[in-house]
Parts: structure tokens; C-alpha cells; sequence
């Protein structure tokens, strides 16, 4: 090259780079050498296929050995909520040093009245086989039920000043009837009057009182309205409707459980006078305690969904209550609900691994579709096998991100279930655009060898399906940082398969697609690859496809005419307008329970539960942990009033203190109004104060240090203590949100006056705090992940104006789905958030396809975006659409999980391609950015291909010469380039 070349080629590389920014030249060197490693990894892929195919394989395999370390997880405190949240140490605290010992199981007989004599008798059917049920082991419910302590009385005589006198078919007249003239009270007819105020606890003497109580008959702890007839057949088939109507007014509550009669009655109706005349349904409740000595290391379950510890043989005879109620006949025109402590673990560990059955049926259909859009119409260009292995690398993504996942301890929760779907969309997408990449080579390049043809495709196709997956993996890298541990455990997992499917669809897929065309070159069957078919020509129709025509010739020829553009950006304003609406009033709800299948006993007890007892309000605790209890009464006193003093939160307030006040005041003289109680003084008045009658049942609500007993003077060192309370129903996260943080404040405002740890808990601060922070995650989640996606697609694609667009169709998206989520029943919870998550990785792999493509075309914007949808439509919307197939079949899951992804991806697909396939192009058509339009430096890698296509025909020293003189001309160039820098 002489001086005057030299001087050209300067002035041509100055004045082309006078005109450029820096921006786009390092566009163009980075996509160069982009395209180039791309090029060379085709080539080496489609010279060693077999190589790549058995290492994809390895690599896989060996993965799969971390399944070994599979942990599925589905304790609510180690889902849904941050683990340095107060409630996770309280509960962990709680667990340690205050466990819960009592189980409830439940079960609830809907009726139109269930106030009749044959569902009361039904109801002691059905009592009395639970009582004699028995577990595998033979264990029954007296060996496993809360007992308490219960004095046999004489059977009481009651009378009635008038008697009722009902006709049958009086009962829907009972709204009218007039209870006032009745005398409803219940009287004891004994010989001899007891004292009202005689306390058997302190009139006794110890030794006496403490012998009674020692031999005092035991009964099991249960709620249900039979406990007014002592559950005797002999008195209960003897009641008129008449009969129970009057009972349910006269007695308000058990002697046993303390339990407010009416509170079991669902959807009650009233008369005029305000008397109960009937009702929908009744509620049982039946109490177990957990038998913690039973509990060892190696003998323990956290019962699958609430961590709470459980012994074997509460288990056992839960399952066999299940399995009663599964199969006790109900009365007729009636319906029984029912659930046990362990029915939450129990469902949720059945259906943690989700509908198989239906990825299954999916797989099939994504197959089907395959094989028709990748192959021909043919008998040898037909690619079953090709798109079983597409598939198959799909598969082996998820045995890599399930076994490294696991590996390395990151655990699999209930959302985990829809990852297979998500990795078979993004697997089909990547598959099709390097087959359409594929399907794009012109005429002279399929003159090429197969290698050189494989590395032009990749050279292409590489790009594509790296900017999206790369795109993927940090939308979700930025998830896996958030303090919710299902959505970043999810994130992890999706992270990893996500490269996995890019990795494997890069190699294995690629080796497969060079060694099915070399058997279609070779002219063998699609279906039988050893049959040879000789002579054969495909005919001009097998070889139609199309999508292709009507991308072409249809929608790249109207699409960019002014009314179909002015009439496509009225419309995106319109979705945009509406769904911003939709967007403003979506509401931020979760709950656990929606994890449970809808078709599942224990959501449909649950369902009639919340419909049946709404005004029921949520059990809470403030515990208090103290060795000097005495000492602080006075402040004791003030944290009890106020807490009942939150009359707009707080409905009732069951405090053990205000008895106790009232017990030593009457017995012991107390003045309360300037007390001075001495430890010893406050322990002999509480040990004596939890063996009375109202007492014995706060003896719960205390943890000492030693057992409380009878014969003993004194209570013993109390560690902990606890006061319990009911939420108000609230009805929704803008009441109970605020609700839950001043119960929270009152406590550490206490726990500061006591001197030790004072905290509130309740088991639906498990829901409530998932409430609290999951709007801030999710908007933290997006906004990252936007960011994260952007810097991405820019240092990718390297033109700031089209990563802009490309932007703005992800936001466009993202507010239309979120609108129409609205729109369609859903909220934003722990799965809606993964799913808007995923949603920005899937609908920007719609416009950064199109972004890339119309960056490599030349010629006015129309023709560059005509050209564009011509080239990668098919390819874009072949992948959304096969993404859409991979879970049409969620529609029929009763999962919330799968119908929440189901509903979610139908949105991204739709608004994805239409803004991604239509509206983009438009947009590009219109203010499109230039394209990558520096001339090139001489591409040695084509160079290198040329003459590696020639190495038939060369010898070595022609090769060598070859060879050498492509390096002498790439150091000119290099030199070039050198000189015009300076």
C-alpha cells in the first residue's frame, strides 16, 4: 500500500469519524468484534458437533447431583417475610422459650338453619366417631386432646315459667315471636344453696382442695354448642326446634371453655326483640396439645407450612380425623367444612411441585408447534428431532438451575412451580430466532460450507439472543437482592436458568441444528434418519411458510402507511390511557391461604368461614419477658389499658391481671389504688389466684421457671407472660397496616418502662408485614431492574436513543399489564410481584429484537422497520406465542400461583408483541435512530473462513501463504487505524 493509499484511507476514516459521535464508533467496534466471537463460535460448534452435544450433557449431569441437596420450603415466616424483621426473631424466640402446646382442628356444618333437632343429632353422630377414631398407631382423642379439669354436677332442673309452644311449621316464623314474656333462666334445684361466694381454692384447706383437684375428672377442650346437653343422646333427641331456639337465648356461655355460645353461629338471624332464631351454619372447634417430650432431634416435623413443632402421634390421629370427615355422610340439604392443624402442610407440600400434568401437557403443545413452524411440509425437511432437542435443552436448564440452586442451599418454595414454563418460553424465543437467522442467509451464503453457514447464522443470531438473555438475567440478578425470600430465592433460580437456556441453546441446540442439516442435505427422512430418499425435490408448497408472507407482504407493506400509523398510536394511547386508570386503583392484598387450591377441603372451610364468621377478629399476643413481674404492675396495669383503650383496633382484651386484681382485692385486701406487694406476697396470691375457678385458665399465659403447682405455697419465678387480645375485621393493608405498627409501638414504648423485652406477635403478622414492605419491593424490584435492563441493552445494541425506545416499550407494557391486572381480579401480592419481574425480562426481549435488527438495516426508516418485522417478526412472535402455548393449559389450574402466571403472561405476550411488533416499528419509522453505518475495517474472521473453506483445495504451503497474507493485511489495516488516531 503506498503513500497515497495511505493518505485516502485517513482522510476517509477522519471524515467518517468527524460526523460520527464516539458513541457510535464504539457501537460499531464492539458489535464488530461482537459479531466476530459469534461467528467464530458457530464455526467451531458446527465443526465439532458431537463434542458440544456430550459436554451440554456432562455439564447437566453432573448439575443434577445438587438435587440431592433439593429443600422445598413453605413455612410462611421463611417465605413472605424479611428475615430481619421483628416478627421472624420474635417467632423464633416464641419457639424457643414460649412454644404454643395446643392444636386446633375444626369443622363446620352448613345448613339453611342448622338450629333443628336432626343436624343437633348428626352433630353427636359425628362427635362421638370423632372421639372414637383412631390412628394407625391406635392412638385416640382423649390421648392427644387439651384437657381440663371439670367438677361432675348433679343434673340441674330447669323449668320455664310458660312453655314455648311451636307448631313445625312455625320455624321461619320465629322473626315475630316475642320472647319477652318467657323466663329464660336456667335455676339450680339443689337441696342444699352454695355459697356464690365460696372459692373451693382458698376455703379449703391445701391438702384437701389440692386432693380434690388432683382427682377431679379431666375432659377435652372443644367448642361446640352440644357441650349445653352434656352431648347426651337421651336429652338431645327429646328437643323441639322450640327447645333449641329457647337454650341458644338462655345460655351464653360454656363453663368449660368460657366460650360465648352465639360467637359459634354463623350468618344468625334475629327477631324483632333481637332473639336468635336461626342460623346458617355452627362452628366446632376441637383443641389438641403438642406432647413436646415426644419431640427429638431426629423425630421432628415443622408441619410443611406453619413451622410450628408437632409430635408424631398428633400427626397420626389428625390424619385419621381428616380421613373421617373425607367420608362422614352429611345430612341431607346440609354440607360439612373442615380442616386440621396439620391440612395447611399437608396441601401445601402436595402441591408445592405444582400441576405436573399440565407442564407436561404444555411441553407437548410448544412440541407440536415447533415441529410445524421450524420444519417444512416435508418428508425430509420436517425437524421433529430438531425440536425435541430444543426442548431437551430447555430440560436441561432446569436440572441446572434445580441442582446448582440446591447445591448451594437456596431453597424451592411454592412460586418455584412456574419456573419450568418461564425457561420453556424464553428457550423456544432463542430457538426460534436462530433458526429464523437461519432461514434469513441469502443466496450467496448458502453457497457457503456448513460450518460457515452455521457461523453466519450465529453471527446474527448470537447477538440477538444474547442481548435478551443478558437482559433476563439482570432483570432477575436485581430481584434476588430484595428482602422477601420466595421472590429472591425465585430470582436465583430464574437467574440461573435463564443463562443455563442461553448456554445450551448456543451449543447443544446448535450442534443439532448443524447435524439436522446435514441430514437434510444428505436428503434423509425426518422421521426415519437412516432412510435415504433418492431423487428428491421439495415441492414449491411444502416450502410456503406463512407467517413469513404475511409479515412480509402484508404487514410490512401497510403497516407504515399514515392511517394505519396514526391509527396504531391512537390506539397504544388509548391502552396506555385506560390502563394508567386501572394501574391508579389496583389494590395490595396477600394472603397465604391463596396458596392453597381452590378445589381443596381446606380452602373451601376457610371460604365459608370467612363468609359465615366475618365479624371475627384476629388473635393477638403482647408478651412480656420479666423476672420482677411484682415490681412492675403499675406498668403492667398502664400497657392493659392501653391496649383496651385502642377501642378502634383493638375489640376485646382477655388480660389475666384484671381477674387477678379483682381476686386479691376480695380475698387478700389489696388496696389497688396504693399497692405495695412484695414478691413473695404477689407469688402467693398468683399461685393461688390460677387455681381458682375463673384463674385456672390464664395459667396458659404464663412460663415459669419451674412447674406451678398445687401443694406448693407460692407460684415460682415467672418468665414469661403474655396478654392476649382481638383485633377489630378490618378491610384492607390501610387499616390493619397502622393497626399492627401501634400495637408494635406500644409495645416498645413498654418495653423501654420495663426494663426487658416487651413485643406484640400474631400469626397474621406473617400476611400483615408481607403487606407492609411488598409495594416498596416491588417498585424497588422495577425500578432497578429497569435500570439494570437499560445499561444493559445500551452497552449491548451501543445506540443511547434506541435503548430509550426500547425503554419506553417495556414501561408502555408495565402499565398496561398492571392496569389490566386490575381489571381482570388480581392484586398485587408475593406472586403478582414475581410476575411483573418476569414480566420485564420477557416483553424486552419483544422490542430489543426489533432495536438490534433495525440497527443493521439500511435505507429510510420505513424501509429499515419494513425490512426489520420482515426479517425478525416471525422469529419475535413465534416466541411469544410458543411462550403463550407453554401455559395455556394454567387456565384450568385451580393454583393461585398458575392462574395468577397464567392471567400475568397472557397480558405480557399481548401488550409485549403489540407494542414490541407494532407499535415499536411504528415508533422506529417514524424517529428511528441511524444505523450502524461506519464502513468496516476488513473482517479477518471472513477472511480466515475463506480460506478455511479452501483447505480442501490448498496444500499447506498454499494455505500457510494464504493465511499470511490475511495477517499482513490485518496489520495494514490495524496501522491505518493507529495513524488516523494521531
Amino acid at each position: 500500500m503506498g503513500e497515497s493509499d495511505l493518505e485516502y484511507e485517513c482522510h476517509k476514516q477522519s471524515t467518517s469519524t468527524s460526523k460520527k459521535s464516539c458513541v457510535n464508533r464504539a457501537s460499531f467496534i464492539f458489535m464488530a468484534n461482537f459479531e466476530n466471537f459469534f461467528l467464530r463460535w458457530g464455526i467451531t460448534v458446527a465443526k465439532n458437533p458431537w463434542t458440544y452435544i456430550v459436554a451440554s450433557v456432562v455439564i447437566a449431569a453432573t448439575c443434577s447431583i445438587g438435587l440431592l441437596n433439593f429443600t422445598a420450603e413453605n413455612r410462611p415466616t421463611k417465605l413472605w417475610i424479611p428475615q430481619d424483621s421483628g416478627f421472624v426473631q420474635n417467632s423464633e424466640w416464641l419457639q424457643e422459650n414460649f412454644p404454643n402446646e395446643i392444636r386446633l382442628q375444626s369443622w363446620v356444618v352448613v345448613d339453611e338453619n342448622v338450629l333443628r333437632p336432626e343436624i343437633l343429632l348428626w352433630m353427636l353422630e359425628l362427635h362421638d366417631n370423632i372421639t372414637a377414631v383412631s390412628s394407625e398407631s391406635g392412638y385416640q382423642w382423649r390421648d392427644v386432646c387439651f384437657k381440663v379439669p371439670v367438677v361432675t354436677e348433679q343434673p340441674a332442673k330447669r323449668r320455664r315459667k310458660r312453655q314455648l309452644n311451636f307448631s313445625e311449621t312455625d320455624l321461619f316464623d320465629f322473626e315475630d315471636f316475642d320472647f319477652d314474656g318467657f323466663d329464660t333462666n336456667f335455676e339450680d334445684i339443689s337441696s342444699s344453696p352454695i355459697d356464690p361466694d365460696f372459692e373451693p381454692a382458698i376455703d379449703l384447706p391445701t391438702g384437701i382442695f389440692c386432693d380434690i383437684v388432683e382427682g377431679l375428672e379431666e375432659a377435652c377442650l372443644e367448642n361446640n354448642i352440644l357441650d349445653i346437653w352434656n352431648y347426651k343422646k337421651e336429652v338431645i333427641s327429646k328437643l323441639s326446634r322450640e327447645d333449641i331456639i329457647n337454650t341458644i337465648n338462655t345460655v351464653q356461655k360454656s363453663n368449660l371453655t368460657r366460650v360465648q355460645y352465639s360467637s359459634l353461629l354463623g350468618q344468625p338471624r334475629f327477631n324483632e326483640t333481637g332473639h336468635i332464631v336461626a342460623a346458617g351454619s355452627l362452628l366446632v372447634q376441637l383443641f389438641s396439645r403438642v406432647n413436646y417430650s415426644l419431640i427429638t432431634n431426629d423425630v421432628t416435623d415443622n408441619d410443611a407450612g406453619t413451622g410450628e413443632l408437632v409430635d408424631p402421634i398428633n400427626l397420626e390421629w389428625e390424619q385419621a380425623f381428616v380421613n373421617l370427615l373425607q367420608n362422614f355422610t352429611s345430612t341431607p340439604n346440609s354440607k360439612l367444612f373442615y380442616m386440621a392443624a396439620r391440612s395447611f402442610g399437608d396441601i401445601s407440600s402436595a402441591t408445592i411441585l405444582g400441576d405436573v400434568q399440565l407442564l407436561g401437557a404444555g411441553i407437548c403443545v410448544v412440541f407440536i408447534y415447533v415441529q410445524l413452524m421450524l420444519g417444512k411440509f416435508n418428508l425430509v425437511e420436517q425437524r421433529a428431532f430438531l425440536s425435541l432437542t430444543g426442548i431437551a435443552s430447555v430440560a436441561m436448564a432446569i436440572v441446572v438451575s434445580y441442582g446448582l440452586c440446591s447445591a448451594f442451599g437456596v431453597f424451592y418454595g411454592p412460586v418455584h412451580s412456574i419456573l419450568p414454563f418461564l425457561l420453556l418460553g424464553i428457550g423456544i424465543d432463542d430457538m426460534f430466532v436462530i433458526v429464523q437467522c437461519w432461514t434469513n442467509l441469502n443466496k450467496e451464503e448458502m453457497k457457503r460450507s456448513l460450518p460457515v453457514r452455521i457461523g453466519i447464522t450465529m453471527k446474527h443470531a448470537g447477538v440477538s439472543i444474547t442481548i435478551t438473555s443478558v437482559t433476563d438475567f439482570a432483570a432477575f440478578a436485581v430481584g434476588a437482592t430484595t428482602v422477601l425470600p420466595s421472590l429472591r430465592s425465585f430470582c436465583i433460580y430464574s437467574a440461573v436458568g435463564v443463562l443455563a437456556t442461553y448456554i445450551f441453546q448456543a451449543s447443544f441446540f446448535v450442534a443439532w441444528l448443524t447435524l439436522d442439516q446435514k441430514r437434510i442435505e444428505g436428503h434423509r427422512d425426518g422421521i426415519i434418519p437412516c432412510f435415504i430418499h433418492r431423487n428428491w425435490k421439495p415441492s414449491s408448497l411444502s416450502r410456503i411458510e406463512p407467517l413469513q408472507l404475511f409479515f412480509s407482504r402484508i404487514l410490512a407493506k401497510y403497516l407504515f402507511k399514515w392511517p394505519a400509523k396514526i391509527f396504531i398510536l391512537v390506539l397504544a394511547a388509548f391502552l396506555l390511557g385506560i390502563n394508567t386508570w386501572g394501574s391508579v386503583l389496583m389494590r395490595q392484598e396477600f394472603n397465604p391461604l391463596w396458596f392453597i387450591p381452590t378445589s381443596t377441603y381446606l380452602s373451601q372451610y376457610f371460604s365459608v368461614i370467612e363468609s359465615h364468621y366475618p365479624d371475627n377478629g384476629q388473635m393477638a399476643s403482647i408478651y412480656i419477658q420479666t423476672t420482677n413481674l411484682s415490681s412492675n404492675l403499675d406498668r403492667l396495669d398502664a400497657l392493659i389499658d392501653t391496649v383496651r383503650n385502642e377501642t378502634k383496633i383493638v375489640s376485646q382484651v382477655d388480660d389475666w391481671f384484671g381477674g387477678f386484681k379483682e381476686f386479691t382485692a376480695k380475698r387478700h385486701a389489696v388496696d389497688w389504688t396504693n399497692q405495695s406487694m412484695t414478691d413473695v406476697q404477689f407469688s402467693t396470691y398468683l399461685k393461688n389466684y390460677l387455681f381458682t375457678q375463673k384463674g385456672a385458665k390464664f395459667r396458659r399465659n404464663f412460663k415459669f421457671q419451674d412447674p406451678l403447682e398445687c401443694r406448693s405455697a407460692i407460684a415460682p419465678p415467672i418468665s414469661v407472660t403474655n396478654i392476649d387480645f382481638v383485633f377489630r375485621p378490618f378491610s384492607g393493608r390501610e387499616e390493619h397496616i397502622p393497626a399492627m405498627r401501634r400495637i408494635k409501638d406500644i409495645a416498645e414504648d413498654f418495653s423501654q418502662q420495663f426494663g426487658s423485652q416487651v413485643f406484640a406477635s400474631a400469626r397474621i403478622f406473617s400476611s400483615w408485614e408481607t403487606d407492609e414492605v411488598i409495594m416498596e419491593e416491588l417498585y424497588r424490584n422495577l425500578a432497578i431492574a429497569m435500570v439494570c435492563v437499560f445499561v444493559t441493552t445500551f452497552i449491548l445494541i451501543a445506540n443511547l436513543f434506541a435503548c430509550v425506545l426500547v425503554l419506553l416499550c417495556v414501561v408502555l407494557t408495565l402499565v398496561c399489564v398492571n392496569g389490566t391486572m386490575h381489571f381482570w381480579g388480581l392484586t398485587i401480592d408475593t406472586v403478582s410481584c414475581i410476575n411483573l419481574v418476569l414480566a420485564i425480562g420477557l416483553c424486552v426481549d419483544y422490542a430489543a429484537h426489533v432495536a438490534h435488527t433495525f440497527m443493521t438495516k439500511t435505507g429510510t426508516r420505513n424501509e429499515r422497520a419494513a425490512a426489520t418485522i420482515s426479517s425478525i417478526g416471525p422469529a419475535v412472535f413465534h416466541g411469544g406465542f410458543s411462550t403463550f402455548l407453554a401455559f395455556i393449559f394454567l387456565a384450568n389450574s385451580d393454583s393461585h400461583v398458575f392462574i395468577t402466571f397464567f392471567k400475568v403472561f397472557v397480558l405480557v405476550v399481548a401488550y409485549g408483541l403489540f407494542h414490541g411488533l407494532i407499535l415499536f416499528p411504528v415508533i422506529l419509522s417514524l424517529i428511528g435512530p441511524a444505523p450502524f453505518d461506519l464502513e468496516p475495517s476488513p473482517n479477518l474472521e471472513d477472511k480466515a473462513v475463506t480460506a478455511e473453506e479452501l483447505e480442501p483445495q490448498l496444500t499447506h504451503r498454499e494455505k500457510s501463504a494464504v493465511v499470511g497474507v490475511l495477517k499482513e493485511e490485518g496489520a495494514i489495516t490495524k496501522t491505518i487505524d493507529r495513524v488516523c488516531q494521531l
